[in-house]
């Protein structure tokens, strides 16, 4: 995983950047669900939920409770049902690891088993929302013929593709329409995403907007400060839920690419493509006002390093970020996990030795609110990594993943036309 951009002070190293519980609040999701029932199936066969089907609102006194007033939410005298707020969960994690010249498998998982045991804690979690970064794809297994039956590109053509190996069933699928390494999974039971059949695998599915600068290859080391790496992305989904539309924004832009060469640029005019028009002539931003988003995975923004990285370089991306979230009067705030300080924990275990590198983030929209934590070691109280339970990990050296994942408990609200 391309852990990069923490421009500490050695010299030619190159750093990898990032680019790298089973959830029992799932049980609310099914509570919301099947709350959700009463609106659709009425009695009389109408379109509107009839008092009979409005008893959990009249049991709970929430707003769909007054049912004969003439209200807009009163359904049994021909108002609108109101849709209710829903929980939901989140994880973003980046699979990848950070060996950049580990044979045919440079930065991605190449242990079927490690892969299977991955795939088992994440479907554990089953979170409704899933992100995950530097995904093994096509670009890695078909440019070799895998005979080893416990290495991952292992019959490439025949198999399932591995973001639905760790993703699991349940899911619509999507990924970027760059080189398929950065993936989307939102439980059926969640939400649909536009355009997408429920349960689908789509391979280039989720809208990928141009690189705004020419591409280069991180991990053969072409990359400089005016160029962007071929497989970074920032890509999005349009989910809609019981509680109304929510804009998933899928991050991973350029990492830095040694000590010297921060790849800044790209990384902050990648992130201007998820708020601002025109970053690439006839984009449009990929949020949009008046609509909820979340917008989270590995950002490559280190900002509690910004010191340190930033002794020989700027960072565009940090103001970028400032400029849009957390300030005020912005629509975005972000939702890492801290400490009582205010710092958050690092979600990287390369360079730990500089300090706290907190590269990947969960930002949202102010309206939906939530907690969220990271699952590391030796940081935030009481969490520990997800393979942490892997028999063979002191046999993976440094294809380990390094990244941290981050899961989250969220409520979406719904919001007045």
């Amino acid at each position: 995983m391309r852990t990069a951009w923490l421009l500490i002070l050695v010299m030619a190293a190159q750093l990898g950047c990032d680019d790298k519980s089973t959830n029992t609040n799932n049980n609310v999701n099914n509570v919301n669900n099947l709350n959700n029932v009463n609106n659709v199936n009425n009695q009389d066969g109408g379109p509107d939920a009839d008092a009979l089907n409005n008893v959990n609102n009249l049991n709970d006194g929430g707003p769909d409770a007054d049912v004969t007033d003439g209200s807009i939410d009163a359904d049994a005298d021909g108002g609108t049902v109101d849709p209710t707020p829903i929980a939901f969960t989140a994880l973003t994690a980046n699979v990848g690891h950070g060996d950049a010249e580990f044979p045919n498998y440079p930065l991605r998982l190449w242990s079927q088993s490690y892969e299977d045991y991955m795939g088992a804690v994440i479907q554990a979690m089953a979170p409704d929302v899933v992100v995950l970064q530097e995904v093994l794809s096509g670009k890695t297994c078909e440019a070799f013929t895998e005979i080893d039956p416990n290495k991952t590109c292992y019959e490439w053509d025949t198999r399932l593709r591995p973001a639905v190996r760790l993703i699991g069933p349940g899911y619509s699928i999507v990924c970027d329409q760059r080189e398929q390494v950065e993936c989307i999974g939102v439980k059926v039971s969640f939400g649909t995403i536009d355009g997408v059949e429920p349960g689908a695998y789509v391979e280039l599915g989720a809208n990928t907007p141009a690189l705004p600068m020419a591409g280069c290859n991180w991990a053969a080391g072409q990359c400089n400060n005016e160029t962007c790496d071929d497989e970074s992305t920032v890509s999005d989904v349009l989910v809609h839920t019981a509680a109304g539309d929510l804009r998933l924004v899928h991050m991973h832009p350029t990492a830095q690419v040694s000590a010297f060469v921060a790849a800044d640029p790209c990384r902050a005019d990648q992130i201007r493509q998820v708020f601002q028009d025109g970053i690439v002539p006839g984009d449009v931003s990929m949020v949009r006002p008046g609509e909820q988003a979340m917008i989270l995975g590995d950002w490559n923004v280190g900002l509690e390093v910004y010191n340190i990285r930033t002794l020989m370089q700027s960072s565009e991306a940090d103001d970028v970020w400032h400029q849009y979230i957390g300030c005020p009067g912005c629509a975005f705030t972000d939702m890492d996990p801290r400490d009582g300080g205010g710092q958050r924990y690092s979600t990287t275990s390369a360079n730990a030795w500089v300090g706290i590198v907190a590269i990947d983030h969960v930002v949202t929209t102010n309206e939906i609110t939530g907690s969220c934590v990271v699952h590391d070691e030796g940081g935030m109280p009481a969490t520990e990594r997800l393979d942490v339970g892997y028999l063979y990990l002191d046999q993976l050296g440094d294809s380990r993943i390094d990244h941290y994942a981050i899961s989250c408990e969220m409520t979406i609200y719904p919001q007045n036309p």
